[in-house]
């Protein structure tokens, strides 16, 4: 009884969603839905006549990709135009730059993932070694140490960003845009928009 009850609370809450809210979900929160919750969206879905690949969005999040099915999502996006340069002549990857900028005793550090073909995912790199070398050890104590630690880490995430594979960074944002690729996997312009979002 008290499954039906929930159960009934999963189909109100999805019945008072707008559509943008429900394929939000189907293409980005779906991962880690129950069975039950699952068998709800997908109604949902099919009873405002939304898009049926949307289901295929819920599916893809909570499954279990072998190897080859998991490089096939990998190579979708590393197809795509360079979302920094445009360039459609070298395969994608991605990388993290982290960047220190430090005054007296304030320290701030910022990561961030950057998808884009080799050149430019170099140039973000070199752009936040630069900045943490030349900004980031005037903090004390944190900025110093905070400086070497990006610049560790910015020699460290360089390396991959030549690589004929994609390279972990870019399977960790495959991971967590699965569904969104699944959705859109034949719509190339809704994909250069997914990658392109900060």
């Amino acid at each position: 009884m008290s499954n039906e009850i929930d159960i009934q609370l999963v189909k109100d809450n999805y019945s008072r969603m707008g559509n943008e809210e429900l394929v939000h979900i189907a293409t980005k929160d779906a991962a880690g839905m129950t069975p039950e919750a699952q068998v709800v969206i997908r109604e949902e879905l099919k009873k405002r006549n939304l898009d049926s690949n949307l289901i295929k969005g819920v599916n893809a999040q909570n499954k279990n990709f072998d190897e080859t099915e998991f490089l096939e999502y990998c190579e979708i996006i590393r197809g795509l135009n360079c979302p920094v340069c445009g360039s459609s002549q070298k395969k994608l990857n991605a990388t993290i730059t982290n960047q220190v900028i430090s005054f007296i005793i304030i320290t701030h550090r910022s990561k961030n993932v950057v998808i884009g073909c080799p050149d430019c995912l170099d140039k973000a790199n070199n752009g936040a070694l630069i900045t943490s070398l030349l900004l980031g050890w005037w903090g004390f104590p944190w900025g110093i140490i905070r400086t070497i630690q990006a610049v560790v880490d910015g020699v460290q995430n360089k390396k991959t960003n030549h690589s004929d594979q994609p390279n972990n960074y870019l399977k960790q944002i495959v991971r967590s845009k699965i569904g969104l690729l699944e959705v859109y996997k034949n719509n190339k312009e809704k994909l250069q928009e997914a990658i392109s979002v900060k």
